[in-house]
């Protein structure tokens, strides 16, 4: 059929820009929509690191960190000119995590992602590096290595590759219907365009629900919650250029990381939250966040010395644990309703498994349109 598009994408985030770029680099027509500027929401408000997640080795999602750590070597590697290798320190507590189980973990991250150019792990004494940072009752710690990113520009970089790869991707327009028809999708959009295309990938991020149900009204059959990560910016807080993995009494993780050569980036929080739209950092959280920082640092802050605020909502799939428990692994929820033109929703994700997530969405839409795990490509062609 004339003007039929393989693949209709809603959601410019990152999930949808790194699958613009997989399908239309393997030769798809792609068409993707986005209801503001591509990467503007939950994309660009991260803590802008590609990690592994160490702290998800307490959740036993060992596979979830190999398989970031994979790719936290992958993206390094085809986006170097946004991506810098970056030294973390955990400041040691007797009170909290033990030295044997911190040692272990780092053993693990170190090790699951296989081979890697990134600096392995090692112990510290604070009165040999890092002097005059951490208050004294912190005398020794742990080093490991992750990667800070300009998380907006990584989901540009991809959305400018798939535009040279011949993709459609039209900025401030919203889906307001979406109709099976046969074996396609007749999509409208707010300027009363219609669009066809033999399958839709809801990558909508936190708010593929909603458009689950008032748009392609269909009932939402995954359940998400949603929650707001807020991070606060300071003038940086000491002159090395090195992060901080903060731990709190709650088992909660705070990072402090250099950021733009002269502030300091504090985050971040977990709140769960009703809705995804206009996420603002409350006065609890700017509280949470300064006493993290005075409970470690010789340096006191207060609300005065916060620079600029950014929140954003992450969808996680719900499973009914507390915020910090919930997975940040990925769901794929197939819809083909008696074989007629698919639907793919997205849940859940993260930044670090962007890519991966785009080539796993494809080879999961293998039967519909012709993908070979063999013309996997993205990993390799740099951006």
């Amino acid at each position: 059929m004339k003007n039929m598009f393989d693949i209709f994408i809603i959601g410019g985030g990152i999930n949808g820009a790194g699958i613009a770029r997989d399908a239309s680099g393997r030769g798809l027509k792609v068409y993707l929509a986005e209801k503001g500027k591509v990467g503007s929401a939950t994309s660009s408000w991260s803590s802008k690191l590609i990690h592994g997640g160490l702290r998800y080795l307490e959740n036993y999602e060992f596979k979830l960190v190999a398989e970031s750590l994979r790719e936290r070597e992958v993206i390094t590697q085809i986006a170097p000119a946004i991506t810098k290798p970056l030294p973390f320190v955990i400041p040691h507590t007797k009170k909290l995590r033990s030295k044997l189980l911190i040692r272990l973990g780092l053993f693990l991250y170190d090790n699951l992602g296989g081979k890697t150019k990134i600096p392995k792990s090692s112990k510290i004494i604070f009165a040999k590096q890092y002097q005059n940072i951490l208050q004294s009752k912190f005398t020794e710690g742990f080093r490991y290595y992750d990667v800070q990113v300009d998380d907006k520009k990584l989901v540009e970089m991809n959305i400018d590759d798939a535009k040279k790869k011949g993709a459609i991707i039209e900025e401030d327009t919203k889906v307001i219907n979406a109709n099976r028809i046969d074996n396609y999708w007749e999509i409208t959009l707010n300027n009363n365009e219609k669009i066809k295309s033999k399958i839709l990938i809801n990558a909508a991020g936190p708010w593929i629900n909603e458009i689950v149900n008032n748009v392609l009204k269909i009932n939402a059959k995954k359940s998400i919650r949603l929650v707001r990560g807020s991070h606060i910016i300071t003038k940086k807080l000491y002159d090395e250029e090195v992060a901080f993995t903060l731990q709190n009494e709650d088992n909660r993780i705070v990072f402090v990381i250099p950021y733009k050569g002269e502030y300091s980036l504090i985050g971040t929080t977990e709140v769960d939250v009703d809705t995804p739209d206009n996420p603002s950092i409350s006065n609890e959280e700017k509280i949470y966040l300064i006493n993290t920082i005075n409970n470690h640092f010789i340096k006191q802050i207060s609300q005065e010395d916060i620079v600029e605020t950014y929140s954003g909502i992450r969808p996680l799939i719900e499973d009914f644990k507390e915020a910090t428990k919930v997975t940040r692994d990925y769901i794929f929820d197939l819809n083909e309703d008696n074989s007629q033109a698919p639907l793919l929703n997205i849940y859940g994700g993260k930044l670090t498994t962007y890519r991966k997530l785009a080539e796993n969405v494809l080879l999961a839409l293998n039967k519909y349109i012709p993908v070979n795990k063999k013309n996997s490509w993205t990993a390799k062609q740099k951006l």
